[in-house]
């Protein structure tokens, strides 16, 4: 009997520590996890109910710091994109807006292969020829902070090679184009980049717009509506281009139809017996054959003649027709002739 009881005795001692026990980790895992709510002390199913939010913000606060910047070079996905290199470029003023435009646009499509700012800059630096090879290698050699740091070198690198009046130099190229004998679409593409520079409002870039086309483009411009913006206005231009290139070509295609119907028609008719003209004589005569062509027909079986099959020049219908005419022709204008001496 006693030994029976101080089992039981252990037993429940034994059980008395383990519930100390998990009341001393309750309070340590609300005091590490900061859930406890009054100092009280949270129900085991309220503690992983709270736990089970902690994982979810958690997993939420990895995506979120996975994700890249939207304002940085690193803001688009490259799953499954492939783009070519940029080329290289030699320092050639006019080239640089679009090297650079090029280089932003793989430096944002491949965001893990260019993760920093001295990767990137590299990349650029791997790219320059020329007098801006020269300019760049001094800043290897230095190690200077701006190989560090993509904007300030972009900064810097403008400066160099930019335009250093951009607006300016925009707004001189702007009045001075015109549409030429290029397309509206290559005229507009032209004349958005240049826009992009200065600080006008659609009207006035409409006019400046309208000014440069050709004369004929204007006049089918009287037919459309009032655009309401620069790009509407671009619209309607191009449409109008379209539709006078449609129009010359059709003009095209009509005279050339017209000239062939007039070739195929024949000069006298086979059959008749009048008299021919001079000019008819003349057009039935034919030009000396090269031995290029004298070859092919004989080894096409042709008369050399009048370049047809199954009779030989020889025997040629339309020679002895042609010299049946010239003899007719030729006793005609001998009678009228002696006619004519007679009579005198």
């Amino acid at each position: 009997m006693d030994a029976t009881s101080s089992g039981s005795e252990n037993r429940f001692a034994t059980i008395a520590d383990l519930h100390e026990l998990v009341n001393t980790l309750r309070v340590e895992i609300s005091r590490i996890s900061n859930v406890n709510h009054g100092g009280a002390i949270l129900t085991p199913m309220e503690e992983v109910q709270s736990l089970r939010q902690e994982v979810v913000q958690l997993k939420e606060a990895n995506r979120s710091t996975s994700q890249p910047n939207p304002g940085s070079f690193a803001s688009m996905s490259t799953t499954g994109i492939r783009i070519s290199m940029p080329e290289k470029f030699d320092g050639t003023r006019s080239k640089f807006r679009g090297f650079l435009q090029q280089v932003k646009l793989y430096l944002r499509l491949h965001p893990f292969q260019y993760p920093d700012g001295f990767t990137q800059v590299g990349f650029i630096g791997a790219l320059l020829s020329g007098s801006a090879l020269s300019w760049f290698a001094p800043l290897m050699e230095k190690d200077s902070r701006i190989l560090y740091d993509l904007n300030a070198f972009l900064e810097v690198f403008t400066a160099t090679f930019g335009e250093s009046d951009r607006e300016r130099v925009a707004e001189t190229k702007l009045v001075s184009l015109r549409q030429g004998s290029r397309s509206a679409t290559t005229y507009a593409a032209e004349f958005q980049n240049l826009a992009c520079d200065v600080d006008w409002n659609d009207k006035a870039l409409i006019n400046q717009f309208r000014y440069g086309l050709r004369d004929n483009v204007k006049d089918l411009l009287l037919t459309m509506p009032k655009a309401e913006s620069l790009e509407q206005f671009i619209a309607q231009a191009i449409a109008c281009d379209n539709r006078l290139f449609e129009r010359r070509q059709e003009q095209r295609l009509g005279w050339r139809g017209t000239s062939q119907v007039m070739t195929a028609t024949p000069k006298f008719s086979e059959t008749s017996s009048s008299r021919p003209e001079p000019m008819q004589i003349d057009t039935v005569r034919f030009k000396p054959l090269t031995e290029q062509e004298k070859t092919r027909r004989r080894q096409e079986g042709l008369c050399l003649y009048c370049g047809e099959a199954r009779h030989t020049a020889q025997h040629c219908p339309r020679k002895q027709r042609n010299y049946k005419m010239r003899s007719t022709i030729t006793k005609e204008d001998s009678m009228s002739e002696n006619e004519f001496l007679q009579s005198q």
